[in-house]
C-alpha cells in the first residue's frame, strides 16, 4: 500500500512540474529579460583557447622530439675500427703491401721502446715519428721501402 501511496505522489509531482514548466512567459517577462540581456556585459571564457593552444604545444614538442630522434637514428655512426680506416686512407694514398708492412715493423719498434700502443698511418702523418721509428727498428726496417712511401707521401701532398 505504501509502495501505491508513493508512486502516486512522485506521478503527481511530475505531473505538476511539467505543467509549470510548460507556462507561457508573459510579455512583461519577455522585454524584462531582453532588458537585462542588454545592460549586461558578456565576458568572454578563454579556458577553451587556452586549452586548445596548450594541446597543440604539446602535440608541436612531441614532433620535434620524435624528428629529433629520427635523425639521431639516421646519422651514420662513427668509424671505431682501425683496420676500416686503414682501408680508407689507403684508397687515398696508393701503399704496397710491402710498403705497409715496413711501416708496422716501424710502429712495433716504437711501441716496444714507449710502451704506447700506435697505429702505423700515424707514421704517415707525423714525420718525426717516421724518423723515431727509423731509429727504433735498427736493421728491420728497409730504407729503401721506406724512401718510396716518403716519396708517395710527398708527390700526393
Amino acid at each position: 500500500m505504501r509502495m501505491i501511496a508513493r508512486s502516486a505522489l512522485v506521478l503527481l509531482f511530475v505531473l505538476c512540474s511539467a505543467s509549470l514548466s510548460h507556462a507561457t512567459p508573459t510579455q512583461s517577462d519577455v522585454f524584462k529579460s531582453i532588458q537585462e540581456s542588454m545592460g549586461k556585459e558578456e565576458q568572454q571564457d578563454y579556458r577553451p583557447f587556452l586549452l586548445f593552444a596548450a594541446g597543440a604545444g604539446i602535440l608541436l614538442l612531441i614532433v620535434v622530439v620524435s624528428n629529433r630522434r629520427q635523425q639521431a637514428a639516421r646519422s651514420p655512426a662513427p668509424l671505431n675500427s682501425p683496420s676500416k680506416l686503414t682501408k680508407e686512407i689507403l684508397r687515398d694514398v696508393p701503399l704496397k703491401s710491402g710498403e705497409m708492412k715496413q711501416l708496422n715493423v716501424m710502429a712495433e719498434a716504437i711501441e716496444s721502446t714507449t710502451g704506447d700502443e700506435l697505429n702505423p698511418l700515424t707514421l704517415l702523418l707525423c714525420p718525426s715519428l717516421m724518423a723515431k721509428g727509423l731509429q727504433a727498428s735498427g736493421g728491420k726496417v728497409d730504407k729503401k721501402t721506406v724512401a718510396q712511401v716518403v716519396r708517395k707521401l710527398r708527390s700526393n701532398s
